[in-house]
């Protein structure tokens, strides 16, 4: 009964996050639906491990099938500068994460996971495999995207002035 439960939850808060159009609504609506849920009292349960594999597998089918011989063809001269950029970030990311652990008590991985730039599925699915909290990734995540999606377009407004 939970499993349905959970399931509808999130299914209306991805329908309901279209509605608004919420950015990414179908990931977007069914976390906020759930989280006010769970707010609320309601005891939603957790889903089980094979919606995370099912969820890992559409996730790889969905990138995986973005790739092809001319993307690869125009995107070459932008390997190296995005591997430097990336090794840069990673870094930073790294230097950050170690101040983070330190002062909250995370797990380095769990640090590292939250502040690295990427997916916000993707870096929960990656803690999964790599047993760091779950829950503060994709909490710590979601912040970092929310806060991408505010700041980014005021600083290419203001950049653009």
């Amino acid at each position: 009964m939970k499993i349905l439960r959970l399931s509808l939850i999130a299914l209306t808060g991805a329908w309901l996050a279209q509605q608004i159009n919420l950015p990414t609504p179908l990931m977007l609506g069914p976390i906020f639906a759930l989280f006010l849920a769970k707010l609320v009292g309601l005891d939603v349960g957790k889903a089980p491990g094979t919606y995370g594999e099912l969820g890992k597998i559409l996730l790889g089918t969905c990138v995986g099938a973005t790739f092809n011989r001319a993307v690869l063809a125009r995107l070459g001269p932008l390997i190296l500068p995005s591997a430097l950029a990336t090794l840069v970030l990673i870094a930073s990311a790294l230097l950050l994460a170690a101040a983070l652990a330190r002062i909250t008590g995370l797990s380095l991985a769990t640090a590292l996971l939250s502040l690295t730039p990427g997916g916000m599925a993707e870096m929960v699915a990656v803690a999964d495999e790599a047993q760091a909290d779950m829950a503060a990734v994709a909490v710590l995540q979601l912040l970092r995207f929310v806060m991408v999606l505010l700041l980014v377009p005021l600083l290419i407004v203001w950049l653009s002035a």
